[in-house]
């Protein structure tokens, strides 16, 4: 899971001040996000919950105040930095008042910092120290988000989206969440018997009023506990839903529910990327077939060279056969070149549970294989869960690379 750094102004300059002081040790995976104007800092602001907002200080108090004031009303738990320049403190701005008054104005407004142009790389590293510390002793309210990724169709990626949300909710009802990013083709619906009223697409077009309460709304519920977040009905209204908003909604979820589950579709485009950056786990999922093997050491390749944490990655081989020349597991780890984490056997069980809408995971068998792959499974995610509970926001020290959209996030450098 990254941490999200919003910058708020129209002064170029101090995104570039930002990124050369990032360059050097800081901690956590960074990303920055860069608002030119007040708009867009609500939106990115209602869209991320950034921890940590650095807002230029121009040279009068009622805009910077109106910036606290409505990051403050979509983001409550951020904290917000203000960037000022010595020289803007003189006697001709701010109505003359004194420097040490226009902090203390500036704390009543909702500041919780300050910091001084040029930034240099200690101060934001004590500001990130400080930001992302406090926010490690705040007992962990958010959920975890669990992706399913894989690049070839017909793995079973969604039948382990689905029997993991389904046992998940069996043991913690109305906990959770699977969202069905599979916006072209969508199957976790009737893999679950169920006639969804409300999509994806309902949520983006509610996107003024979205909150908790009307994420939960849109949901369709399943007998097991299990809420869903069902795919667009169609191709046409998938072209409606944006990486940004996307990530909106991941974001809200999180905080709805202890665990949500995103299905994906199998190709690696800019909504897969806004799962896979809101995503604390991934599960990549794959069969013993060398194409799809030689395709997943790709994925992998591409994943490394994306900055995408290896440490959050699990590989699932799934409807595993021990048909003559077909590979084993042995000949999977070495052409991956890392274990196997999860393996699931073939099982025409699975195959008639998804053809009748009624998920394998809730008629378990107590010696079957595919129960204890699914076991395994379930059992680290909840592991995760407690772990996160623990020791929410933590994160590995890294150093700065650009992106092509205008952010940089922070890769580990850490042996």
């Amino acid at each position: 899971m990254q941490n999200h750094l919003l910058i708020v102004g129209d002064d170029s300059g101090l995104p570039e001040e930002l990124e050369t002081a990032l360059s050097s040790d800081a901690p956590g995976r960074i990303v920055v996000h860069v608002a030119r104007d007040l708009t867009n800092a609500v939106d990115l602001a209602r869209s991320l919950f950034p921890p940590l907002a650095v807002v230029d200080m121009p040279g009068e108090m009622e805009t910077f105040k109106a910036t606290l004031q409505e990051i403050q009303a979509v983001s409550p738990e951020t904290v917000i930095a203000g960037a000022y320049r010595p020289d803007v403190f003189s006697s001709q701005t701010w109505e003359q008042a004194p420097q040490g008054a226009i902090f203390v104005e500036g704390l009543r407004f909702g500041a919780r910092d300050f910091l001084r142009r040029p930034v240099s790389s200690a101060d934001l590293r004590q500001l990130l120290d400080r930001t992302l510390t406090t926010a490690a002793r705040v007992p962990a309210t958010r959920g975890v988000t669990v992706a399913f990724i894989s690049n070839k169709g017909g793995v079973g990626k969604s039948t382990l989206a689905v029997n993991a949300a389904t046992r998940l909710a069996q043991q913690h009802p109305g906990e959770v969440l699977l969202i069905d990013a599979s916006l072209q083709m969508g199957v976790c619906a009737p893999m679950l018997d169920l006639h969804p009223e409300t999509t994806l697409v309902d949520a983006i077009r509610e996107r003024e009023r979205l909150d908790t309460t009307l994420v939960r709304q849109l949901t369709t519920p399943h007998p097991c506990g299990l809420d869903l977040l069902a795919a667009p009905p169609d191709a046409v209204a998938a072209t409606e839903i944006g990486h940004t908003l996307l990530t909106r909604i991941l974001n809200l979820a999180r905080r709805t529910y202890n665990y949500v589950l995103v299905d994906t579709f199998p190709l690696l485009d800019s909504i897969v990327m806004a799962v896979l950056d809101a995503s604390d786990m991934t599960y990549i999922v794959l069969d013993n077939v060398v194409p799809t093997m030689l395709s997943v050491t790709q994925l992998l390749s591409l994943l490394d060279g994306l900055g995408h944490p290896a440490a959050q990655r699990r590989t699932a081989v799934n409807r595993m056969t021990k048909a003559a020349g077909n590979p084993t597991r042995t000949d999977i780890e070495a052409t991956l070149q890392q274990p196997v984490d999860h393996l699931f056997p073939y099982d025409r069980r699975a195959l008639t549970a998804a053809n009748l809408g009624r998920p394998f995971a809730l008629n378990p068998r107590r010696w079957s294989a595919l129960e204890r792959g699914l076991r395994g499974l379930v059992g680290e995610i909840e592991h995760f869960r407690e772990q996160a509970v623990l020791s929410n926001g933590r994160g590995d020290r890294s150093a700065a690379v650009p992106s092509e959209d205008g952010r940089f996030t922070r890769e580990s450098t850490d042996d």
